[in-house]
């Protein structure tokens, strides 16, 4: 994604007037030309990216984190209410895990699929129309959040995947389907 399209991404999580946390880890952004500098000079190249308006607007809704986030720890949180993903395939499991729902934005390889897993198990939206990465023009900034919006007040799909994290979490236990496959492999060796 680049620097365009994430200046949009920024206006449309403050636009959609949801909370949100970013993990904002690109190597290609600006930011990381200041990955060997103090945490002020960190902040003041995060905001030179995301323009002053957004980074205003930010302090008040949400967080943006240059540095690595354990995701996991952060989908288990009950304060979250939804992801926006590239879907890669661990995002994806771990979402499924934690019944979040996806508002996936794939951009290559195999997240297109991942995508598509997604939307057909009931976890998530698959935004299609915003191509894969490689729309021609950029995604606005008010289109992602109008989409963000309907996404996080859609309380059947919050409900769908909170089931499917049910089931997830039921599979891995004692006697359920994953359990009983991995201990009939490790017998079998």
């Amino acid at each position: 994604m680049g620097v365009a399209q994430i200046q949009e991404l920024g206006k449309g999580l403050v636009g959609s007037g949801f909370r949100f946390l970013w993990a904002l880890k690109m190597k290609i952004s600006l930011v990381d030309e200041y990955d060997d500098h103090d945490e002020e000079t960190k902040s003041e190249n995060v905001r030179e990216l995301l323009g002053d308006s957004v980074w205003h607007e930010n302090g008040r809704r949400g967080m943006v984190m240059k540095s690595w986030v354990d995701q996991d720890e952060v989908l288990a949180s009950s304060s979250i209410g939804g992801f926006v993903s590239h879907c890669g395939w661990n995002s994806v499991t771990e979402a499924m895990w934690a019944g979040v729902p996806v508002l996936a934005w794939p951009h290559r390889g195999d997240q297109r699929v991942n995508a598509q897993v997604v939307e057909e198990s009931g976890l998530g939206v698959w935004m299609k129309e915003w191509g894969m990465g490689t729309r021609s023009g950029l995604v606005n900034g008010e289109e992602i959040g109008e989409k963000i919006g309907e996404f996080m007040r859609d309380e059947n799909l919050r409900e769908r995947a909170r089931k499917i994290g049910e089931e997830a979490r039921k599979a891995v236990d004692a006697g359920g389907s994953s359990h009983e496959t991995i201990t009939k492999v490790l017998k079998s060796l």
